[in-house]
């Protein structure tokens, strides 16, 4: 797929060019899959051997042929037996990932804590000081290109401080963007801050003074802008980062690592991240809407900023029911949700915390001040739609869930689906009380593997760091848990995220929090039918059964039968997607 960046259309034009794009047809053929094992993630039936599909959907699934001849006698159909020797789970999902973040982020010069396996090589993770400065040098000198150089993955706490004035010393001339671990913040060298034309203080002043924007997410002398002062730098570094062949590099690795990890459908949970929505939207489907992709997308707007756009909620809301009721393609769509943010980013600890907050006395700092996400929520809620809201400390939380209890006061909704997004941090009483009101949770598992054991030693403690991301609660009291990779916050491999959820295994070789791990069948389901129940489609994903999408994970070994420690390790042949299998080592073929 090759790129064309849209900029400074109007959304009504977008809407036109979308539906212009012709939809993909499907082969009518009848087709009946042979696999040794079939795990359905349907408790009327477990498992199976057969499933006959036709037009991109399962008909029926059987232990037996004979269980299936209602399909088959008298009926012309081919066998497939090409995964007699594999298993076969439905087709994994990630609830939560960002496809332009990710674009943008993963062609970028990665030096992060952890190591990363990824499509384009591999990234040994780096963490101290001096190997980080002594990398971040290296990969500066190699890089021969005109561009802002960008890294992405620093984190103060394995990397040390940095700022502005030690950029300048590593690299005077050139400019350079260091953009944190967390996605939520970046740091320029002033080169950088001169190319993005902030090399002037009180310019500086006046841009950050927009609505919106707090005045203390940026640090002039710093070089540093986060939270809601990156959406500045964000649209400054867009001619850069949005470039054609920056996100057509970076657009193949998502899709092959989807494959590779038996990914069949995705939610882009806040789409208007980098852009507009509506120039998101069709980058998405220029990826994702041809016949080489076996992926769909679920689009979830992040509304906050389209409000302050168009002036109004309700505004949004028109525009997005005419966005929806057009259905943008079979593989691109939206299905009535919204995303909000609350608190800010578990990895740079902006989350809000109660007390006793953070040992070294710093303050989280607010995405959405609680008044105003009230009145957001309400909104999109009170005209029936599904609201995921980003939270990651318990204070945070406490104002979600206020929030939530409010709405259901003032307009009872009894399938709501209120979604918790990422669920850092919280409290017992608060998992009990989330239940109680009817919410589900979306959780982002690689908090404990990357940082438990680093914020028990900084800003947290031993006692909530092991009990970070707390799903063993959620499992016990009957929550419906999603399990998202937030790429590139993880990556987007769900076998990956449901090791971590099942042993909750640092990458140091920790065990934290051991009473809050998932059993196995919940962590699967997690990736499956409860993920698909999280974005509202477990009437056509999540589970192996008649009338569903034909959508399957083709596994070389049963994670059932597998040590639940090596279920990230099960290799994986690629996937079915709607009734065509395509192989993880298939060249993807640019449109």
């Amino acid at each position: 797929m090759r790129f064309t960046v849209l900029t400074r259309i109007r959304p009504r034009l977008v809407l036109v060019l979308l539906l212009l794009i012709p939809q993909i047809s499907i082969s009518a053929e009848r087709i009946v899959f042979e696999a040794r094992k079939i795990i359905t993630m349907d408790q009327s039936m477990p498992e199976a051997r057969y499933i006959a599909v036709e037009d991109g959907r399962i008909l029926g699934v059987g232990n037996s042929l004979a269980q299936l001849d209602a399909w088959l006698v008298n009926q012309n159909y081919r066998m497939d037996s090409q995964f007699s020797e594999k298993v076969l789970l439905p087709g994994l999902i990630d609830p939560h990932l960002h496809p332009l973040m990710a674009a943008v982020l993963l062609p970028t010069a990665f030096i992060t804590p952890e190591d990363w396996t990824l499509p384009s090589g591999e990234f040994p993770g780096v963490t101290t000081p001096e190997d980080y400065r002594q990398r971040l040098r290296e990969l500066i000198s190699n890089n021969q290109s005109s561009d802002p150089f960008i890294t992405w993955g620093y984190h103060q706490l394995w990397h040390g401080d940095l700022d502005r004035q030690l950029l300048d010393e590593i690299e005077p001339n050139r400019a350079v963007i260091v953009w944190h671990r967390s996605f939520h913040e970046i740091i320029m060298n002033t080169a950088a801050m001169r190319f993005l034309e902030l090399d002037s203080e009180s310019l500086f002043a006046d841009i950050i003074s927009a609505p919106g924007i707090d005045p203390s997410h940026a640090d002039y002398s710093a070089g540093h802008l986060s939270e809601t002062a990156l959406g500045v730098g964000l649209a400054r570094l867009q001619p850069v980062i949005l470039a054609p062949d920056k996100l057509n590099a970076g657009m193949t690795i998502i899709q092959k690592m989807l494959r590779q990890n038996g990914v069949t459908t995705i939610a882009d949970m806040a789409t208007g991240l980098f852009a507009s929505f509506n120039i998101e939207a069709a980058l998405i489907k220029q990826t994702f809407d041809h016949q080489d992709s076996a992926v769909r997308v679920i689009l979830v707007p992040n509304v906050k900023p389209m409000v302050e756009q168009m002036g109004s909620a309700d505004a949004v809301m028109e525009f997005l029911n005419q966005m929806q009721s057009s259905q943008i393609s079979n593989k691109v769509f939206l299905n009535n949700r919204v995303k909000l943010l609350a608190d800010g980013a578990f990895f740079s600890q902006y989350m809000r915390m109660n007390p006793p907050g953070y040992s070294d006395g710093h303050e989280g700092k607010w995405l959405t001040e609680p008044a105003e996400l009230e009145s957001l929520a309400r909104a999109f809620w009170n005209n029936g739609y599904h609201i995921h809201t980003h939270v990651n400390g318990d204070e945070g939380l406490d104002a979600v869930l206020n929030t939530l209890e409010k709405l259901l006061l003032e307009k009872p909704r009894p399938d709501h689906r209120f979604t918790l997004e990422h669920f850092g941090y919280s409290t017992i009483a608060q998992a009990q009380r989330l239940h109680t009101l009817g919410a589900q949770v979306s959780a982002q598992p690689n908090y404990v593997y990357v940082l438990s054991d680093n914020y028990a030693q900084n800003g947290l403690g031993y006692d909530r760091a092991s009990q970070m991301v707390r799903l063993g609660t959620l499992e016990r009291q009957g929550t419906v848990v999603a399990l998202h990779s937030d790429l590139t916050m993880a990556p987007a491999d769900p076998l990956f995220l449901a090791w971590i959820a099942a042993n909750r295994l640092t990458m140091e070789g920790t065990i934290m929090g051991p009473s809050e791990r998932l059993s196995l069948d919940k962590a699967l389901r997690a990736i499956t039918i409860e993920a698909a129940h999280v974005i509202g489609l477990e009437d056509e994903i999540g589970s192996i059964s008649a009338g569903k999408k034909a959508d399957f994970a083709v596994l070389e070994q049963d994670p059932y039968e597998v040590d639940v420690t090596s279920l990230k390790d099960i290799p994986i042949w690629g996937v079915v997607f709607e009734g065509i299998p395509y192989a993880a080592n298939d060249r993807l073929i640019a449109q």
